[in-house]
Parts: structure tokens; C-alpha cells; sequence
């Protein structure tokens, strides 16, 4: 997630917090909604950026240290749902009504986060006001998808590099190396079956992979740019749970 500032609709210089891979805009860092600076179904105008000093009192103090920092709250909280996740032994869905179940889970817990997760488990809207959404949502979400495509960014050391594509949950998509025990996906646009693969061996010249009903296969480099659609986030490994 970037952090730069942005000039709102009335001169105000926000802190801004963005989606690293798209540019997009995806809240502030004060109470106001990203709406202080872009109008509803809008593009951020890039003029808006600037390098001018912060001017809005909450987005100073949060980025100054004197109040607690949205993004800061969000990555932990990203990082709790994703450890519980792990443990469970499968990525956690990213939309806001399975993260809202996670936090009712979680929120039996012990721990510092312990009020977030009970306020976050009461659902996607503000309590006190039932058409705000949930400003912490989105951070979460975004800090989720960085850590999952950290983690479809790593193979072991000496896999030998082949390619596929990855496509992050809040928008952009990469390059990732295939390492064995991903998950790949079968191009399904002309057949219609999205099957689902197992890398078992990965070689210089391509990757051995397994569908979910047993048929094994070599795909070479072409092969795979031109059979299978992208790679799923990695289950967590042994060592992570």
C-alpha cells in the first residue's frame, strides 16, 4: 500500500492510501472517505498528487505518530486473519462478508485487536451510521493482497524459472514464478472447465502438474503460457502453519 498526498475538492492536502499495483485510490487517512478528493464513479486526477505539506488535522496527526494510523491497524489486522488462515490450511476469501465471519471467530481471542475484531465482526456497516461502510475493510483487504502476492512471488531457491500470470484480489496482475505445490488454473474461455492443477515437478524447459481427477502431465514454458489462465494463491506450507 503507497502513502502520498492529495489535494481534496476544498484545498485540503490529505494523505492518501493506495492500491500499490494500480494507482488506485482507496481511502484517506482521516475520517473522511476517499469522496474528499474524487466524486463518485470518478478517476483520480493525477494534478491531485502533490508534494505540498499535510493541512488536514487528522491526517497529520495519524501520520505524525499522535493518533493511531488506519493502514498501520489494517496491517495488523491483515496479518492476524491471514496467520488464523493458515493454521485453518487454505488462504482466507477475500470479500467483506468472509472476512466479517473471520473477525466473529477471531474476536474470541485474547489480544490488543480483540475491540477491532468485535467492532469489524458486527459486519460490513458502521453500527451508528448504516450507509457508511466500514472504512477498515478495504485497508485490510489491500494489505491481504500484498502479503498473497508476496507469497505467490517466492519459490524455493533453484526452482528453475517458469512463468505464469497472477492476478491480485484489488486489481492489477504480475508475473510469478511457478514453484511445486502451486495451483494453476486451466484456461476455460473455450471449453469451459477451469481445472485446477497441482505442480509437481518444476525443469528448465517447463513443470510435471496433476489435475484434481489424477491426469498428469509435462507442459512445457509454451505450454503453459498457453494452456493455463493463472496461478491461485499458494497454500500455506508446512513451515507457515
Amino acid at each position: 500500500m503507497d502513502r502520498r498526498n492529495v489535494t481534496g475538492h476544498d484545498g485540503t492536502v490529505h494523505e492518501g492510501l493506495f492500491n500499490t499495483h494500480t494507482g488506485f485510490l482507496i481511502d484517506l487517512t482521516c475520517d473522511e472517505n476517499r469522496y474528499a478528493v474524487v466524486r463518485h464513479y470518478e478517476k483520480l486526477d493525477p494534478a491531485r498528487l502533490t508534494d505540498a505539506p499535510l493541512t488536514c488535522a487528522g491526517c497529520t496527526a495519524a501520520a505524525g505518530g499522535d493518533a493511531p494510523h488506519p493502514a498501520d491497524l489494517a496491517r495488523a489486522c491483515a496479518d492476524v486473519v491471514l496467520a488464523y488462515a493458515d493454521r485453518r490450511g487454505h488462504v482466507p476469501p477475500l470479500d467483506n462478508e468472509a472476512l466479517r465471519l473471520a473477525f466473529v471467530r477471531i474476536a474470541s481471542d485474547d489480544g490488543e485487536l480483540r475491540p477491532v475484531f468485535e467492532r469489524l465482526a458486527r459486519g460490513v456497516y458502521d453500527p451508528e451510521n448504516n450507509y457508511r461502510v466500514e472504512p477498515l475493510y478495504p485497508l485490510i483487504r489491500e494489505h491481504l493482497t500484498d502479503d498473497l502476492t508476496a507469497r505467490a512471488l517466492t519459490v524455493p531457491e533453484g526452482t528453475p524459472e517458469v512463468l505464469i500470470r497472477y492476478t491480485r484480489w484489488t486489481g492489477g496482475s504480475v508475473q510469478v514464478p511457478i514453484g511445486v505445490g502451486d495451483r494453476l488454473v486451466w484456461d476455460g474461455l473455450a471449453s469451459g472447465h477451469w481445472d485446477r492443477f497441482t505442480v509437481l515437478v518444476v525443469e528448465h524447459g517447463g513443470i510435471i502438474a496433476q489435475s484434481d481427477d489424477g491426469w498428469r502431465n509435462h507442459f512445457s514454458k509454451d505450454d503453459v503460457r498457453r494452456f493455463f489462465a493463472y496461478k491461485t494463491d499458494r497454500a500455506p506450507q508446512p513451515a507457515a502453519v
